[in-house]
C-alpha cells in the first residue's frame, strides 16, 4: 500500500488536514467539495444537476493540478521519500500528499458522475427514440462529437521540426485533454491508451489547451520523416 492510499482510508483525518492546507494558501476550503457515490448515483438527481457537479468537479481539479505543478513542483508520481526510505526534504511532502489524496477521490467521484450523466442519457434518448428515431440517430452522433473536457492529462515536453506533431501544429507544453475523441483525463492510463490508436497514416483528432484556450488539431503518425518514432513529440504525463 502507498503513502497516498494509506491517506485515501483515512476519510476524516485527511479531509480537515486538506481544509487546514486550503486555508493556508487563503482559498476557501467550502470551495473544495466532497462527494458521496451513492449521492452522485441516485434517481432524484437531474441531468442539469449531474453536469454542474461535472463542471465543478473539473474547476476543483484544475485548480489541484495547478497547485501541484506550480506550487510545490510535483505530479501525481513525484516520489516522496528518498531511496533509504526517508521523507525528502527538497519537497513539501505533507501538502503534497494531501492535494493528491483529494485528486484521487475526486477522480474517482468524476468517473462515477460521468456513469450517471451517460445513464441519464441514454434513459432520455431511449425515449425518444421511440417519439422519433431519426432524429434521435442525428443527434446521438452530434452528441458524441460534441462531448466537452476541460481536464489536460498530458503536456508536451518536446516537439521534433519536420515531425507528423509538428505538421499538426502541436506546440510545446501544449496540455492535451482529448486524443482520438475519448481519451481523456479519467481512461488514458498514464497514457498507455494512446499508443494503441498510433497508426501509420491514422487520422487522430487532438484536442489541446493552449494558454488557456482550448485547440482542436489533426495528428497523422508517420514513418517517412527523417526523425525516429510515428509522433515526433515527446509526452508526458500531468
Amino acid at each position: 500500500m502507498t503513502v497516498d492510499e494509506h491517506d485515501i482510508n483515512n476519510d476524516s483525518s485527511s479531509s480537515s488536514s486538506f481544509q487546514g492546507l486550503m486555508q493556508s494558501l487563503n482559498l476557501d476550503a467550502s470551495d473544495f467539495k466532497e462527494y458521496e457515490t451513492d449521492g452522485l448515483l441516485a434517481p432524484t438527481q437531474s441531468f442539469t444537476q449531474l453536469s454542474e457537479i461535472k463542471q465543478d468537479m473539473e474547476r476543483q481539479l484544475g485548480v489541484l493540478f495547478d497547485l501541484l505543478r506550480h506550487k510545490y513542483g510535483a505530479d501525481m508520481d513525484t516520489p516522496l521519500v528518498t531511496a533509504d526510505g526517508y521523507p525528502r526534504s527538497d519537497v513539501d511532502v505533507v501538502s503534497v500528499r494531501l492535494i493528491r489524496v483529494r485528486i484521487i477521490r475526486l477522480k474517482n467521484d468524476y468517473r462515477a458522475v460521468l456513469r450517471a450523466i451517460d445513464e441519464k442519457m441514454a434513459a432520455e434518448f431511449a425515449k425518444r427514440q421511440a417519439e422519433n428515431p431519426r432524429e434521435v440517430e442525428e443527434e446521438t452522433r452530434e452528441r458524441g462529437r460534441r462531448r466537452e473536457y476541460s481536464i489536460p492529462f498530458a503536456k508536451v515536453a518536446e516537439v521534433v521540426s519536420g515531425g507528423p506533431a509538428h505538421l499538426a501544429g502541436l506546440q510545446e507544453n501544449d496540455e492535451i485533454v482529448l486524443f482520438d475523441d475519448d481519451i481523456h483525463a479519467v481512461n488514458n492510463n498514464r497514457l498507455r491508451n494512446l499508443a494503441s490508436r498510433v497508426k501509420v497514416g491514422r487520422s487522430i483528432s487532438v484536442q489541446v489547451k493552449r494558454n488557456n484556450e482550448m485547440v482542436s488539431l489533426t495528428l497523422v503518425p508517420s514513418d517517412d520523416w527523417d526523425g525516429q518514432g510515428l509522433l515526433g513529440c515527446r509526452l508526458i504525463p500531468i
